[in-house]
């Protein structure tokens, strides 16, 4: 029967997250949710170990926001948008719908932890800065404050707050420097600030160009000009 099929489907998807596991290597955690109706269940995992999620553990907020969320669902797929896990690493995740019949029977996750690279980077800058540079360096990159933030919770609901205080952070460093009234800024002064932004890598967060726009009372699209402007050079 079409039961059957849908597994049939989902097992070809199983062999393929234990082969991407491994082709992967241990930085890349891989994850196959099957999904019937409103019910979402994991049936395979590569590299728990960046997670810490086995099968048995629940579905984390943030798949259930993705699907939750229909407007994903004419989308293929969602690449590259930052998340906060559980245990405090920062992951870059992008996952991918299954569907048969026009009909979505499963999500294949895959999220790399960069946390090993970050190392690397970090030990790369020692070897050639002094130590009191490297520390400046790392809490302009701000990754202290994300871990430190989320140690004290347990509660993966928060990440989304926990995301508001980190971008409020960064704001108000940048807003302290510039002093700029907010409420009449001019097209330079935006500018100004949405560069001092970038510069601290806020717009690697998939909330940042709505919170900066909602910031400077100015539209999303905006900021995407101004943020493209930057990159352009």
């Amino acid at each position: 029967g079409d039961k059957n099929r849908e597994n049939e489907l989902l097992n070809q998807y199983k062999i393929l997250v234990n082969f991407l596991g491994k082709t992967l290597g241990p930085s890349f955690e891989i994850v196959l949710h099957e999904i019937k109706g409103e019910e979402v269940k994991m049936i395979a995992i590569a590299n728990g170990e960046i997670s810490n999620r086995t099968l048995e553990n629940s579905i984390s907020s943030e798949t259930l926001n993705i699907l939750k969320n229909k407007s994903y669902h004419n989308e293929e797929s969602m690449v590259n948008h930052t998340v906060l896990l559980k245990n405090g690493k920062k992951v870059r995740s992008s996952s991918m719908f299954i569907k048969e019949n026009q009909k979505i029977i499963g999500m294949l996750c895959i999220n790399f932890d960069d946390s090993k690279f970050h190392d690397i980077n970090c030990q790369i800058l020692r070897i050639i800065h002094p130590d009191m540079f490297v520390k400046n360096y790392l809490s302009d990159v701000s990754y202290n404050i994300l871990v430190d933030e989320n140690e004290n919770q347990d509660n993966e609901e928060n990440s989304t707050d926990n995301m508001e205080n980190f971008m409020e952070k960064i704001f108000q460093e940048v807003n302290l420097k510039f002093n700029y009234p907010l409420e009449r800024l001019t097209k330079q002064e935006r500018e100004k600030i949405v560069k001092a932004l970038y510069e601290k890598g806020i717009f690697n967060l998939k909330e940042a160009i709505n919170f900066v726009a909602k910031k400077l009372s100015c539209s999303p699209t905006t900021i995407y000009r101004y943020v493209g402007k930057i990159e352009k050079k």
